[in-house]
């Protein structure tokens, strides 16, 4: 019984989660712009190296990652913990916008943040996921599956927009890490925990390759020193 209570909340919390993200994307901007000479002359200012860059990137996509993993968990087994790993998920998402909007401003990072299928729908659609797994609702599990592969096409194109990245390859990145989170919580889910926390481990050293990538575009863009 108390087990039963304690999924309940988690599922009320993921419901909430879900309407804020919502909220929070409505009507948001998609465009991304990309590196302006001003950008570059406050960057060759500040005295930022690509290494700074991808040790930053690396540091907060491993920390996304990680606690994406941490809340899904949490979430499919009714944890009363999930609440809070669901906030600190998303002061991680807000502060990878933040680095982005230091390169290409304001406009930029909150585009990056809450467009429509970009960095905190995707958070919405790994609740939704988790949310269907708990209850065993397949048509539920296909429909956030769908929606994340659509934010890996529409984020992609974002990024690629802005970074000169190919968004192909971009979109290839992205999908990546959502297949690796979703194939982790499936196996943690299905109390797999040996497998589980190989595939843990193996999509937060992805996020590393996704900052390698992003780095070295940005720091070519930017004209950073190494």
């Amino acid at each position: 019984m108390k087990k039963t209570h304690a999924l309940a909340a988690v599922i009320g919390a993921l419901g909430l989660l879900v309407v804020g993200v919502v909220s929070a994307t409505a009507g948001s901007s998609q465009k991304m712009p990309a590196a302006t000479p001003h950008n570059h002359a406050a960057r060759s200012q500040s005295g930022l190296t690509q290494s700074d860059l991808r040790a930053l990137l690396g540091r907060q996509l491993g920390e996304h990652a990680a606690l994406a993993m941490n809340a899904t968990n949490l979430g499919v087994t009714g944890s009363s913990a999930f609440p809070a790993a669901a906030k600190a998920l998303d002061r991680n998402s807000v502060a990878i916008s933040k680095s982005i909007a230091a390169v290409y401003g304001t406009a930029a990072g909150k585009a990056f943040l809450n467009g429509r299928f970009q960095w905190r729908a995707h958070v919405g659609f790994f609740v939704d996921y988790t949310l269907a797994l708990a209850k065993r609702d397949k048509a539920g599990q296909n429909k956030a599956v769908a929606n994340l592969r659509r934010y890996t096409v529409e984020h992609g194109k974002l990024l690629g927009g802005a970074t000169g990245l190919s968004p192909k390859a971009l979109q290839a990145d992205l999908l990546v890490h959502v297949l690796e989170l979703k194939a982790q919580l499936d196996a943690y889910a299905d109390k797999q925990y040996v497998k589980a926390t190989n595939l843990y481990q193996d999509a937060y050293a992805h996020m590393f390759m996704t900052a390698d990538l992003l780095a070295g575009a940005i720091a070519k863009q930017q004209d950073l020193p190494k």
